[in-house]
């Protein structure tokens, strides 16, 4: 009796060990009960890999000339048996004659296996095998067997990329089944499958759009701990690739406000700060960069941090107090921010120099045409050397980058910046359209975006969900 419950309440290991401990007594009962006891000692040998000894029981079971119903429930493990043992064809025609009784409670887990088997063989094509499924998933309920369905229809959901569907059958045992054998492995999938989706890559595949909100729908399966906080990052990375930062920004805000401390929420609200400038909120940005503030971060992070926050001041006309936070840092995301805040304050011999040193040797690569953001660092370069009177300066570097202008998209901004002479410009309505077009902001966008890119591993190109 003792195996029989452990066999019903999904304590397997435990369950051989009773009946086997049992055996002696099982003839002291009637031929029913040694029918039922048969078939569930055999069941629970072949999930402990005791083949022999199933079979041995099971020849026992039919020996008992039982009902039919218990005679039909046995002939449901001897199928799986043979299944086991490599008789794929004589486990079907077990399965499928079984399946054909009107009792549900045995003939759905013989319906089950005889799905798996058409399934493998190829008799039944994925869809159909989920259409029978989820017909099957209603015919009986409420104990094991109904988990058993959906853990193979979920299955089938998410070989077929249809990856609601399948969170959406794990999520219909839900707690009404708590306490049913299987129900832990069920949550277990649950878990699985959304970590697949959104930390194993597999809903790069998605719209981004489409990946959050089947976050947003079972964001309750988001594990604790640095797991889920990377799920969170590199779905936010994803939406600000498509420029849907609203959206990525409330994802890392209530990442910031309510799971992180320390050095990873100074990591996050980095991301953070980040998404608020490129979109034009300096303000947040500022509050994201000073409510995280800890010691102990790597210095690159330190670096990215203060040039971040010296972006957002000036952006906010508050051109010293960036300078001051930069203060020393000559860090490359530093040297640039200095450079606009120069340029900002039309200070032209101070942020010429640093608009150059950001092309570097660019001038060697004759064959390659220059980005949007490398022509707009040559044409600031060039109208902050010729203002501020470095003619010297101003012909190395048309001496260096005339070849550039016949194949640049700003080409006739590049040849004015170039010249020796921008009396005619500078002060007048063509420096604002001059200047317009060196607009470094979008160059900047771009290379966050670049490097949130690098960071997703993305690059592949999204498709629509089924």
């Amino acid at each position: 009796m003792a195996g029989l419950y452990r066999r019903r309440t999904g304590r397997l290991g435990g369950g051989a060990r009773a009946f086997a401990a049992g055996a002696s007594v099982i003839d002291d009962f009637p031929k029913e009960w040694r029918a039922r006891f048969g078939a569930a000692h055999a069941l629970a040998a072949i999930e402990t890999g005791d083949l022999p000894a199933a079979r041995q029981l099971l020849d026992y079971v039919f020996s008992q000339n039982a009902s039919a119903a218990d005679q039909l429930a046995a002939r449901v493990v001897q199928a799986r048996l043979f299944d086991l043992t490599g008789d794929k064809a004589r486990a079907l025609a077990v399965y499928k004659a079984v399946a054909r009784a009107p009792l549900d409670g045995i003939a759905t887990p013989a319906k089950l296996g005889a799905i798996s088997l058409e399934l493998d063989k190829g008799a039944l094509t994925p869809d159909q095998a989920a259409q029978q499924l989820e017909l099957l998933k209603w015919r009986w309920r409420g104990d094991a067997t109904e988990l058993a369905v959906i853990r193979k229809l979920a299955d089938l959901y998410l070989q077929q990329g249809r990856y609601r569907e399948a969170l959406d059958a794990l999520r219909s045992a839900g707690k009404r089944m708590a306490n049913v054998p299987g129900a832990a492995e069920i949550q277990a999938d649950q878990s699985k499958a959304f970590r697949a989706l959104f930390l194993e890559g597999a809903a790069d595949g998605l719209q981004p759009v489409q990946a959050l909100a089947l976050f947003y729908d079972f964001r309750e399966l988001t594990p604790i701990g640095a797991d889920g906080d990377e799920m969170v990052r590199r779905l936010s990375r994803r939406l600000i690739d498509v420029d849907l930062l609203d959206q990525a920004a409330e994802l890392l805000k209530h990442q910031v406000d309510e799971r992180l401390e320390g050095v990873a929420k100074a990591q996050v609200a980095t991301d953070l700060a980040t998404v608020y400038l490129m979109d034009r909120q300096p303000e947040k940005a500022l509050q994201a960069i000073w409510g995280s503030r800890t010691t102990l971060l790597p210095t690159a992070v330190n670096s990215q941090r203060r040039a971040l926050e010296a972006r957002a001041l000036m952006d906010l006309g508050r051109y010293d107090h960036a300078l001051e936070v930069l203060d020393r840092d000559q860090s490359a995301p530093a040297r640039e921010v200095r450079g606009d805040v120069f340029w900002k304050q039309q200070k032209w011999a101070d942020a010429a120099p640093l608009y150059e040193a950001r092309l570097g040797d660019r001038h060697k690569q004759t064959d390659l045409p220059l980005t949007p953001a490398e022509e707009s660092w040559l044409v600031r370069a060039g109208v902050g050397y010729s203002l501020s009177g470095n003619r010297a300066a101003l012909d190395r570097l048309r001496g260096q980058y005339s070849p550039f202008i016949a194949r640049a998209r700003s080409a006739n901004a590049i040849r004015v910046a170039l010249d020796d002479d921008l009396s005619g410009v500078a002060g007048a309505a063509d420096f604002a359209g001059l200047s317009a077009n060196a607009d470094t902001f979008v160059g900047w966008v771009n290379a966050a975006k670049q490097d949130f890119r690098k960071e997703a591993g993305g690059g592949r190109p999204a498709t629509p969900a089924r």
